[in-house]
């Protein structure tokens, strides 16, 4: 358990100006955990927001088309964007305004990549699931893109319910119910991922060689699902399940650990798009650029 310590004010709307005031001088004896937060929002923002912008257009253009999966990554794709253009003010705003209002919107708006990006993920996962282990029921089926719609009205409400937690939770990054999103996403991202993978293994009962270009796409969401949730969703669910266990103070907790964890699902705005126009080919001429040096 944390050892004793004077609370920890974290976008409680309910305390006064001077103890809100605290909470951003919270870590003046401990600045490394923030400046290195504030340095890789800043790098990450120079990548996502260009590479967001980038594979919103292509989803757009591709929407018209139908094309598998697009309205979950659409929906994915938003969530990046919006978070990556909160990045800066969210730093300016710790290291310099101190803001209360500005940091109940910046509280609100970590729902987006906390809640929605997992929940999203496990939405486009069990799609690539019927899409290759029950193509026919997927195929034949007229209530696939209702399904869907409904799908990502239902994720947008528990991520707006989400993010009004964390504005009311007095300290949401020392609780493990910031992890639930989180915890609840893998489970259905694990199976899905494992059954499509042991599907694509299958020989084609035709002897055809060549994998179908959709089942090629599926293999590409999955690989990028197993990288998202290694180095995006698992370390801040163990980060943050946990932290009520570790020997350290909260203002310690807080100072370090924190916003180390936050750097994770930040990540999450440059690696998703990233990956995503790899799948599409995009990224091409970059990776030639990096063999040739």
């Amino acid at each position: 358990m944390f050892a004793e310590e004077g609370p920890l004010l974290l976008n409680s709307p309910s305390s006064n100006s001077t103890q809100d005031f605290n909470h951003f001088l919270q870590c003046t004896e401990r600045p490394t955990g923030p400046l290195f937060w504030s340095l890789f929002c800043s790098i990450s923002f120079l990548l996502g927001f260009s590479a967001s912008l980038i594979v919103l257009w292509e989803l757009l253009q591709r929407c018209r088309h139908g094309a598998f999966n697009d309205i979950f990554m659409l929906n994915l794709s938003f969530i990046d964007l919006t978070f990556t253009v909160t990045l800066l003010p969210s730093v300016c705003n710790y290291m310099l305004l101190h803001i209360i209002q500005v940091s109940q919107t910046s509280a609100f708006l970590q729902g987006l990549p906390l809640c929605g990006r997992p929940l999203f993920m496990a939405c486009i996962c069990g799609d690539c699931y019927f899409a290759v282990v029950h193509p026919i029921v997927y195929k034949t089926s007229k209530n696939v893109n209702m399904i869907r719609k409904i799908a990502s009205v239902t994720v947008w409400l528990i991520t707006t319910c989400f993010g009004s937690f964390l504005i009311i939770l007095n300290e949401p990054f020392t609780t493990p119910l910031i992890s639930a999103p989180l915890i609840l996403a893998l489970p259905v991202i694990t199976f899905c991922d494992i059954s499509v993978l042991r599907a694509l293994r299958k020989p084609d009962p035709s002897g055809n060689s060549n994998i179908h270009p959709q089942k090629k796409r599926a293999l590409h969401i999955i690989i990028n699902s197993f990288i998202m949730t290694f180095t995006v969703y698992l370390p801040p669910a163990i980060f943050f399940s946990f932290a009520e266990i570790l020997p350290m103070t909260k203002t310690d907790y807080f100072c370090t650990l924190t916003f180390y964890g936050m750097c994770f699902w930040i990540a999450g705005c440059v690696i998703m798009p990233a990956l995503y126009l790899d799948t599409l080919g995009k990224m091409d001429l970059f990776k030639a650029w990096l063999r040739r040096r």
